[in-house]
């Protein structure tokens, strides 16, 4: 009498090989994905710095000064504002505009913000 041996099941070689074609599958995609997450973040980066320009300008025509901080654009003075929320007050990465007055830039006041990696966002170049 002859018995079959059914098999079934993977192989310790075949799932090994599945792990490094995933490994090297995760190895080319995620470089490629955080690259373009880091363009955007310096993209929002300087649309968020432009938006902050026009209110802050918005700001000066309505009330005839510069606020004294960019709190001053959260909220409501005059029928005036609020110019921004709260939330629009920092950058991509989570940290705070830097905003100085009067600007020393050769313009009434400076506006900035730095992504993790050093590169420095601002309102005067």
């Amino acid at each position: 009498m002859e018995q079959r041996r059914s098999k079934r099941g993977f192989t310790l070689i075949e799932i090994m090989l599945v792990i490094v074609i995933i490994g090297i599958i995760v190895g080319i995609a995620v470089p490629k994905i955080t690259g373009k997450v880091g363009k955007a973040n310096n993209v929002a980066a300087q649309a968020s710095l432009k938006s902050l320009e026009a209110a802050i300008q918005s700001y000066e025509m309505d009330n005839l000064t510069l606020p004294s901080s960019l709190t001053d654009l959260t909220v409501q003075k005059n029928d005036n504002g609020p110019y921004v929320k709260p939330s629009d007050l920092t950058d991509p990465w989570g940290q705070p505009f830097v905003y100085a007055k009067p600007g020393s830039h050769g313009i009434g006041f400076d506006l900035s913000c730095k992504s993790p990696e050093g590169k420095e966002f601002n309102n005067w170049e």
